[in-house]
């Protein structure tokens, strides 16, 4: 028993937006069993590019039903029934939103007659309910009206049925099958073919151009993940209108999904991600020779093109450090700049500058290069207390050789979040550490 719905909106997603008109067509199977329509008073003005579009106006919804008057019988209607739409996920959204404001909640099997289109009649250049019913001759009287695009859709579905020789509407009528929850432009042979592997994966729009990384233990399950519910929200709504493809790459463990992640975002910075897309701003302290031939160290901005003694990603760090320097070597802050305070007199140039040496020592002795085990045949490389870079080690040998090391891995830019994984896998797990 099905329910063929049809609905016009204010707008394109349900928790923000109202219903303007719905129609709902019952059908059997082999024939349509009765027809229910009704305007819907959205108790907010449509803008005037809805109104252009589905001709409805203020005016004519003025003395219309609330949504909350005619949800009882709409309830009725399809709570026992599979819920047919052409783009389902929409439709549907915007009912079951509506419908629990009215204190009626509703959790039904769907069908997406754009989904089921594209497998009983593929090889088609669009599917969109207008250029099917122009190529299968279903004559509209009313586009984008309510009643008028619910009939067309019901005309489409009886003619799935009849040419439906595999089996598709048997399938998609098992509740809570994955297909169900796609977005209308993926096909389910992409989750399919997924891996239940460690991995970063990408969900692409229409033009190849990716707009959502994520990462995963299980590459398979967190994919299937982002679709499992229909929230009404726009971001959610928009996001599943824009993929149109998934790519992924295989990762040998969640250490390394993460760090990869982290990369690909950074040079990507895709539409739909928000963690990570922000701008680092890292502070470095540096070593310069003043006029009077005093060695000087000094916090400023990170430069690509000087390398600084340490890096720090708040200031406040940066210069605790300094002044634990001073107080330990017996250094007068001024001379780290951390006070305005002229000294009374100045050591030699030479005794200075011998105590900076022993700053800069006892900082590069905590810079060490070793090798991070993430419990496959990969490892993480962290040169002088920064990432290097990460791959497949075949040859590690008693004594590895830090060209050879470099030669077998691939070379990634570093970032905080890069760090943070990294020490906190250290943390945990200290025996993975192999120090050269």
């Amino acid at each position: 028993m099905y329910a063929i719905v049809d609905i016009e909106t204010t707008g394109g997603h349900g928790t923000k937006n109202c219903i303007t008109e719905i129609a709902i067509v019952l059908h059997n199977g082999t024939e349509v069993e009765g027809k229910f329509q009704t305007l819907i008073n959205p108790e907010s003005p449509i803008n005037w590019y809805v109104q252009n579009m589905t001709g409805i106006t203020d005016a004519m919804v003025a003395k219309a039903p609330k949504f909350n008057e005619v949800a009882e019988n709409i309830y009725n209607l399809i709570k026992d029934r599979v819920f047919i739409a052409h783009n389902v996920n929409f439709d549907y959204s915007f009912v079951k939103q509506h419908l629990k404001t009215a204190g009626y909640e509703i959790d039904l099997p769907k069908i997406c007659t754009i989904k089921l289109s594209r497998k009983v009649f593929p090889g088609l250049p669009k599917y969109g309910l207008g250029t099917l019913s122009k190529h299968f001759n279903i004559v509209n009287t009313a586009r984008h009206r309510a009643i008028g695009d619910a009939e067309a859709t019901t005309k489409l579905f009886e003619l799935i049925i009849a040419n439906d020789k595999s089996g598709e509407i048997k399938q998609l009528t098992k509740k809570r099958q994955a297909a169900q929850y796609l977005p209308p432009n993926l096909g389910v042979n992409f989750i399919e073919q997924m891996p239940s592997l460690p991995g970063v994966y990408y969900f692409h729009n229409k033009k190849g151009k990716v707009i959502y990384v994520g990462k995963a233990i299980n590459l398979k399950k967190r994919v299937s993940s982002h679709f499992s519910n229909n929230k009404s929200t726009k971001q959610k709504q928009d996001f599943l209108r824009e993929i149109y493809n998934i790519s992924w790459t295989d990762c040998s463990s969640e250490l390394t999904a993460q760090i990869f992640e982290s990369v690909e975002i950074k040079r990507l910075w895709p539409q739909f991600n928000k963690s990570q897309k922000h701008y680092e701003r890292q502070y470095g302290i540096f070593m310069f020779e003043d006029s009077k031939g005093y060695h000087r160290l000094a916090i400023d901005n990170k430069k690509k093109i000087l390398k600084p003694l340490a890096t720090f990603s708040l200031l406040l760090e940066a210069r605790q450090l300094l002044f634990e320097f001073a107080n330990e070597f017996d250094i007068h802050p001024s001379l780290f700049f951390l006070s305005k305070e002229i000294p009374e007199s100045l050591p030699t140039t030479k005794h200075h500058n011998k105590k900076i040496k022993a700053v800069i020592d006892a900082v590069n002795a905590t810079k060490q290069t070793y090798l991070v085990h993430d419990g496959s045949k990969h490892y993480i490389l962290v040169e002088e207390g920064r990432f290097y870079g990460m791959g497949k080690i075949h040859i590690l040998g008693k004594k590895p050789k830090l060209k050879k090391l470099k030669e077998q891995l691939t070379p990634y830019p570093e970032n905080l979040v890069v760090q943070s994984y990294i020490n906190n896998y250290i943390i945990n797990n200290p025996d993975s550490v192999i120090v050269l």
